[in-house]
C-alpha cells in the first residue's frame, strides 16, 4: 500500500503502488519547449531551437542550485521515418533568430552573450564545424534575413539616437531645448564641462551625467521599459554582411526611424520594412502605427510603398515571384480589438486585397512555400494551423491543440505542438519528431481538461474548461481553484503553453481547476474582444461566475464551500474586483494586478490601455468616473476574503504601487492580507522570469489556499455583498 502525496484537504488516499506520479513543482525544470523552426527549401531538414532550464548544483552545502534558461539549436532528417534530433549547438547558448538560406545549405542565427550584445553567426548545414561570427556591431545585431544568392545577410542593429549623424525630424518634446544643443563630442570625455561654467558648459557637464543615468532625464511620454526606464530612444538600423572567408558588413541606413520585418525582393534589388507612417512624429506617439516602406538594396530612396490611415500594415515579404507582397494587417480604429488580417499587394503597394475574414480572430504569423501560405490563429483555447491556396482555408491542426511555432519548406510543414498531455513536442503532418517531454511525462500522472460551454444572457457564449484533481476519488468533494487569465486579450485552453504546469500542480495538491475565457478574450472574434470595452469588471465576471456556477451544477466533486480564486495581470485586476462583489472564496490570490485605473495611466507602461479600453483620460470628468467605478480599489472596504497579494520589484508592465495601495488598505483596515514581492522580478516573471521564483510563486499560492482549506468555516457578512449565484443557460458541450 502507497500513501500518495496529498494537500491537508485531499484525503489520503491509500492506493496500491502506481508506476506514475502526480506533478511535482520540480517538474518545472523538465519542460522543454521548442522555440522557433525553420525548414530548408528541399524540405530535406528542419532546424529548431529548444528551450531546457539547466541546474548547477549549490557551490556551498548552504547555498542554492543556480537554474538558468538555454535555447539550443536541433536538427532533424525529414526524408527519413526512422531520423533523430541532431544537436547543433550546446552549452550555456541562447540562440534565437534562425534563418536558412535559400540554397538550403547555411544557417543564420542570433546568439545572445549576457556579458555583451547579441551578433550573428553563421553555421553549414551539409558539413560538420563549428558556427562562426559574422558581426560584431557595437550595439550588436538581431534578425538575419538572407539575400536571394545566399551570399549575404540583411540584419539589424538597435542604435542610440544619440549616435547617429543629423537631427531628427520629430520634436525633442523637451521644453525649452533642442537636439544636440550640447557639445555631444565631450560625453565621454573624464570631466566634460564645468558646473561652474557659462550654461554651455554646464549643459555639457549635466548632459555627462545623464549619459551615466545619474540623474535619468525623463523626456519620452514611453518611459518605461519591462524592468526599468526607458531613457534614449532606440533605431533598429540595417546593415548587410557581405559573407565570404572574411565577412563584411555595410551600414545601410542612418535615419531616425526603426527598420522591422525586412525582407529582400527575390532579385535582391529592394529591400521591404515596416515603419511608421509619418517620420514627423514622435516613436512614442507613433506606437501602433505601422505602413510598409521599400527601399533600393543599397539602401537609398526609402519610399512608402503601402499607407492607409484606417489601417497599420506589417511582417511584408515577396512572393517567390516578386509580383505580390503579403503582409498582415488591421484596422487601427480600435487596437486593442481589431483582427489582424492577411492581406495581398501588387508589388508596387497597388490592388490591395484580404485574404482572410475580418471577423475570423487573428493571424499571429504567416510562412510561405511553393504552394501557398501557412498560418497559426489563436482560436476556441487553441492555436490552429491553417494553410492558404487558390481556394477556401484548410485546417492542419485544429483547437484545443495549439501550434505557436511552425516552419515550411520543400511542401513540408513542421511545427511545434501544445497539448494538453504533452506541453512541447514537434510534428510534421501528425507525426510526432521529438521526444522533449515525452520520456519524464511516461511516470506521471496527469490530468486532463473537459471542455464546455454556457451561454449567458445575453446571449454571449463563454467557453470553459473543468480539470479534477488527480487521482480523485469517486463519490469524494474537493476543493477547487477558479483560474482566470491576464490579458484581458489573452486566451486559455489546453493548447496554450505557458499554463499547463500550474493547473497540473493545482490537481497534483487535490485541487481541481476551472478556468474559462470571458468576454474580452482573444480567439473569437473582434466582437467578442471588444466586449468588454469600458467593462472590465462586472461583465467578465458575470462570465467566469457563470462557468463556475455552471460546473458546480455539473460536476459532483466539487465542494461549493470550498473554492478558490486567482489570476495574474489582468486577471490579478479581475481577483480583487471579484472578492468587492462576492464573499463565496475561501481565499484569494491577486498576482501583478491592476486594482486604480486612473494612476495606472502615470505608473505603467501599458498605459495606452485606458484610453484604449475606456475611451479617455483620467483628468477627463467622465472617463474619471468611468475608472473609478471599473477600479477595484473603490470597493476594498468590501473585501474581507483572504487575500495574498504577489508583484514583482522591476514590474513596469502594471507598477509596483499598485500591489502596494491595495495591501496598505487591506491592512489598514485589519484584513486578511499578505504582499509577496519578488526582487528583480519582472511582469514576465511566471513565464519566463527567474526558475526559483517561478517555483516559490506557485507554492506560495499554494500554500496560502491550504491555510484556508478545512472542511468547515465562518461566512463573513459583508454589507452590500452578495452570495447569490449568477444568472445562467446551459447549452450542450463541445
Amino acid at each position: 500500500m502507497h500513501c500518495v502525496r496529498t494537500s491537508l484537504t485531499f484525503l489520503c488516499l491509500c492506493t496500491m503502488v502506481s508506476a506514475k506520479q502526480p506533478i511535482t513543482e520540480g517538474d518545472l525544470l523538465k519542460i522543454a519547449r521548442v522555440t522557433e523552426v525553420q525548414v530548408t527549401p528541399d524540405g530535406g531538414l528542419a532546424v529548431y531551437g529548444v528551450q531546457t532550464i539547466h541546474t548547477e548544483p549549490a557551490a556551498t552545502p548552504t547555498g542554492d542550485p543556480i537554474y538558468s534558461y538555454r535555447v539550443n539549436l536541433w536538427s532533424i532528417d525529414l526524408r527519413s521515418t526512422n531520423a533523430k534530433p541532431m544537436q547543433l549547438t550546446n552549452g550555456e547558448r541562447n540562440d534565437t533568430g534562425l534563418a536558412i538560406s535559400p540554397d538550403g545549405r547555411e544557417l543564420a542565427f542570433v546568439r545572445a552573450d549576457s556579458k555583451k550584445h547579441p551578433q550573428v553567426w553563421v553555421m553549414s548545414l551539409t558539413a560538420p564545424g563549428e558556427p562562426r561570427m559574422v558581426t560584431d556591431l557595437e550595439d550588436g545585431a538581431t534578425a538575419p534575413h538572407w539575400r536571394h544568392d545566399s551570399q549575404a545577410l540583411l540584419v539589424t542593429s538597435a542604435v542610440p539616437i544619440g549616435k547617429l549623424r543629423g537631427k531628427p525630424e520629430f520634436s525633442l518634446e523637451r521644453p525649452g531645448r533642442n537636439w544636440w544643443d550640447y557639445d555631444r563630442t565631450k560625453k565621454d570625455e573624464a570631466e566634460p564641462g564645468s558646473p561652474d561654467g557659462d550654461m554651455r558648459e554646464i549643459r555639457d557637464w549635466l548632459e555627462h551625467n545623464t549619459e551615466h543615468n545619474d540623474p535619468s532625464d525623463i523626456t519620452r511620454i514611453g518611459f518605461l521599459g519591462e524592468l526599468a526606464l526607458n531613457n534614449e530612444i532606440k533605431v533598429d538600423e540595417l546593415y548587410r554582411v557581405d559573407l565570404g572567408a572574411e565577412p563584411k558588413t555595410v551600414k545601410l541606413t542612418e535615419t531616425f526611424h526603426s527598420h522591422e520585418s525586412v525582407a529582400y525582393s527575390p532579385a535582391g534589388d529592394r529591400i521591404l520594412f515596416a515603419a511608421a507612417p509619418d517620420l514627423r512624429e514622435h516613436p512614442d506617439r507613433a506606437e501602433g502605427k505601422s505602413a510598409i516602406w521599400q527601399m533600393n538594396a543599397d539602401g537609398s530612396q526609402e519610399r512608402l510603398l503601402l499607407n492607409d490611415p484606417s489601417y497599420s500594415f506589417f511582417q511584408p515579404q515577396f512572393t517567390r515571384d516578386g509580383r505580390h507582397v503579403i503582409l498582415l494587417g488591421m484596422r487601427s480604429d480600435a487596437e486593442f480589438y481589431r483582427q489582424t488580417r492577411i492581406g495581398r499587394c501588387d508589388a508596387d503597394g497597388s490592388h490591395l486585397t484580404w485574404l482572410t475574414n475580418e471577423s475570423e480572430p487573428g493571424v499571429q504569423r504567416v510562412g510561405m512555400d511553393t504552394d501557398g501560405l501557412y498560418f497559426n490563429q489563436n482560436y476556441h483555447g487553441g492555436q490552429r494551423l491553417l494553410s492558404l491556396h487558390d481556394g477556401p482555408t484548410n485546417t492542419l491542426v485544429d483547437a484545443p491543440a495549439g501550434v505557436p511555432v511552425f516552419g515550411v519548406g520543400g511542401g513540408k510543414v513542421v511545427y511545434a505542438q501544445v497539448s494538453a498531455e504533452n506541453p512541447n513536442e514537434l510534428f510534421m503532418g501528425g507525426r510526432q519528431l521529438t521526444e522533449l517531454n515525452e520520456g519524464w511525462l511516461r511516470d506521471k500522472e496527469i490530468s486532463l481538461p473537459e471542455e464546455h460551454w454556457v451561454t449567458r444572457p445575453d446571449g454571449m457564449r463563454v467557453q470553459y474548461w473543468v480539470m479534477r484533481p488527480t487521482r480523485a476519488g469517486a463519490g469524494q468533494k474537493y476543493p477547487w481553484v477558479m483560474d482566470m487569465h491576464g490579458g484581458p486579450a489573452a486566451m486559455w485552453g489546453p493548447g496554450e503553453f505557458t499554463m499547463w504546469h500550474e493547473f497540473q500542480m493545482f490537481c497534483s495538491f487535490g485541487y481541481g481547476v476551472v478556468y474559462s475565457n470571458p468576454r474580452g478574450s482573444g480567439g473569437y472574434g473582434y466582437e467578442f474582444q471588444r466586449a468588454n470595452f469600458k467593462d472590465y469588471g462586472d461583465g467578465p465576471m458575470g462570465d467566469v461566475m457563470a462557468a463556475l456556477d455552471d460546473a458546480a451544477a455539473n460536476e459532483p466533486m466539487i465542494d461549493k464551500d470550498r473554492l478558490f480564486l486567482t489570476g495574474g495581470s489582468y486577471a490579478g485586476y479581475l481577483t480583487a474586483w471579484i472578492v468587492g462583489h462576492s464573499d463565496r472564496f475561501r481565499a484569494a490570490a491577486a498576482l501583478r494586478g491592476v486594482y486604480d485605473l486612473a494612476t495606472f495611466f502615470g505608473e505603467g507602461n501599458a498605459y495606452r490601455l485606458v484610453p484604449g479600453a475606456f475611451g479617455g483620460y483620467p483628468w477627463e470628468a467622465e472617463t474619471r468616473r468611468l475608472l473609478e467605478k471599473e477600479s477595484p480599489i473603490t470597493y476594498v472596504a468590501n473585501i474581507k476574503t483572504p487575500l495574498l497579494i504577489i508583484h514583482g520589484s522591476a514590474d513596469n508592465r502594471t507598477g509596483i504601487v499598485q500591489g502596494e495601495m491595495l495591501f496598505r488598505a487591506l491592512k489598514q483596515m485589519n484584513r486578511p492580507v499578505e504582499y509577496i514581492r519578488y526582487p528583480g522580478a519582472g511582469h514576465e516573471i511566471t513565464r519566463s522570469g527567474a526558475p526559483q521564483q517561478r517555483m516559490d510563486h506557485m507554492l506560495r499560492i499554494i500554500e496560502f489556499f491550504e491555510r484556508y482549506s478545512a472542511n468547515t468555516r465562518p461566512t463573513p457578512k459583508i454589507p452590500g455583498v452578495t452570495n447569490s449565484t449568477t444568472q445562467v443557460q446551459k447549452t450542450s458541450v463541445q
